[in-house]
């Protein structure tokens, strides 16, 4: 009998012990598992993070804020920040077949150049030395290296010997130059002490519209910027194709 009473306490107690260690693992189980629903619930309230923002394109940046300012003047022209370019109004510059001004253009020009002359300086080499107390933010520190002005013509063909629509375009940029110089910007220059301004024609080349061919007749202000933003926003010298095309015309 007491053989017998052994065994059975023996048993029983390996039975506890199971037991007990299953209880443990149960436990353990339940455990993680509320660790793990606990951590979804934390995730699933999380908002998904936003990618960074790109930096502003410098060049949309200076042409939209110079292009705005001469709107907010009464001075109708056209922002393309896409290409950096600002039109001056079609309409009120030259009549068909002449690179003579009109009187409203004159008026209009001289309206644009007291404009420019607030806001330029605040992007110019020579200018910046003393800059305006109200200039816009320029965090990139980006200066203008040219502003081409552009003559375009409408698609009608000039008959007059040699002189063509090229000519044509030439002579309007040259009129737009000649008000806008008169302002003392012909003065400006950029890091390597060349004029900002230059004169170009297209022709009828580049029109902006095909349906009315009126507004063809325009001249453009192409800004180019001798700055370009890194990957991060910071600012760096001349990119390697502008810094090319200077090395070739030192």
């Amino acid at each position: 009998m007491f053989i017998k009473t052994r065994r059975n306490t023996a048993a029983t107690h390996e039975q506890v012990e199971e037991s007990g260690y299953m209880a443990s693992a149960s436990d353990l189980m339940i455990g993680l598992l509320f660790i793990f629903i606990v951590m979804v619930m934390v995730l699933l309230s999380r908002k998904p993070e936003q990618p960074p923002e790109p930096p502003a394109d410098p060049l949309a940046t200076v042409v939209h804020t110079i292009g705005t300012k001469l709107q907010n003047a009464g001075v109708p022209v056209t922002i393309n920040q896409v290409s950096g370019v600002i039109s001056l109004p079609a309409d009120t510059l030259f009549a068909r077949g002449s690179a003579e001004l009109e009187s409203l253009g004159v008026r209009t020009l001289r309206q644009s150049a007291e404009q420019l002359q607030q806001v330029l300086p605040c992007y110019i080499y020579s200018q910046r030395r003393r800059l305006p107390d109200d200039c816009p933010p320029n965090p990139q520190q980006v200066e203008i290296e040219t502003i081409l002005i552009e003559g375009h013509t409408d698609s009608v063909p000039l008959h007059r010997g040699d002189y063509n629509n090229w000519h044509l375009g030439l002579d309007r940029a040259r009129a737009v130059y000649k008000v806008l110089g008169s302002e003392g910007m012909q003065t400006y220059r950029n890091e390597r002490e060349q004029p900002v301004f230059g004169i170009s024609s297209y022709a009828d080349e580049r029109p902006s519209r095909k349906d009315n061919d009126t507004q063809n007749r325009r001249v453009e202000l192409r800004f180019v910027l001798a700055f370009q933003p890194t990957e991060t926003g910071a600012t760096k010298g001349p990119s390697s194709t502008l810094k090319k095309m200077q090395d070739t015309v030192r």
